[in-house]
């Protein structure tokens, strides 16, 4: 009686098959230039299904399979063998990723899931900036969501009458180990230019998909700064001159001192001499 109690108990289980986990639709959210992982599994984790399918709806009212085998889809899609199902990983992920996918077993069970793929929207259309003959200046370019990162940009400089290339690629041959990214963020694109000079003065352009920041850049000879050290050598050497006067000032004011008693006292003992005389 055991023995043909566990035999239908997995006869009911082997007929059971994969049963797709969760009961509702997920959404969810990735960046661009990011990877992501579409979850699909079976409830029971010792179940594997023996047919497994991930379909992408179409803007033609479609749904398209995708074989990660395909060359269409190589390096871009990968299936994530788990014990339990099988999750799709989408790698470099961009705006054509965003929409809805489906996942099925063998026996027809699906679940959706809803990728919404947050694209980079540049922040600033026109920033001006200065910079100085020999220093370093930043242009800055930046998107939105700082951790949107876009597929390609691309930095221009107005040249000869058309926008040329500056980065990732230099066209012009002038910016060639002078500039970089800064890399704090993913979507920071500002970029860095070093050993400025005037002929870097212009009209530069940061361009993602035709969407652009425009930052004209002004470049100044380098200021003049005194030295920290000038006016400590003019109030040392001032001090010193000074110092020869001081003694030479005293011993003259002593001597007239010494002028004036010896006239007052002159002119007295011959005053006092002629009232003498006077007197007698």
């Amino acid at each position: 009686m055991r023995i043909c109690f566990y035999l239908l108990f997995f006869f009911l289980h082997v007929n059971a098959g994969c049963r797709l986990k969760g009961n509702k639709d997920i959404q969810i959210t990735a960046y661009t230039g990011d990877s992501v992982l579409l979850p699909c599994s079976c409830t029971d984790l010792h179940t594997k299904p023996q047919i497994f399918t991930w379909s992408k709806y179409d803007k033609k009212d479609k749904w398209i399979k995708i074989s990660p085998e395909s060359d269409q889809y190589t390096n871009k899609f990968q299936l994530v063998n788990e014990s339990s199902g099988y999750s799709l990983f989408i790698s470099h992920v961009t705006g054509n990723d965003d929409g809805y996918y489906m996942c099925m077993n063998e026996v027809g069970e699906i679940r959706y899931i809803r990728l919404i793929v947050e694209g980079c929207k540049l922040t600033e259309k026109l920033v001006y900036v200065t910079g100085y003959v020999g220093q370093s200046v930043l242009l800055p370019c930046s998107c939105s969501d700082l951790q949107a990162k876009p597929h390609t940009f691309t930095w221009l400089f107005y040249k000869d009458f058309q926008y040329k290339e500056i980065y990732p690629k230099d066209q012009t041959n002038l910016y060639t180990g002078r500039v970089q990214l800064i890399n704090d963020h993913p979507g920071n694109l500002s970029l860095l230019i070093s050993q400025l000079t005037l002929k870097d003065e212009g009209y530069y352009r940061c361009e993602i998909r035709k969407i652009i920041t425009d930052v004209p850049l002004v470049v100044k000879d380098a200021p003049i700064w005194p030295l920290t050290s000038t006016p400590i050598i003019t109030t040392t050497n001032s001090t010193s001159e000074s110092l020869p006067f001081i003694p030479f000032a005293v011993v003259t004011a002593i001597f007239l001192h010494i002028i004036v008693a010896v006239v007052y006292c002159s002119t007295r003992k011959k005053g006092l001499k002629n009232s003498l005389l006077q007197q007698r």
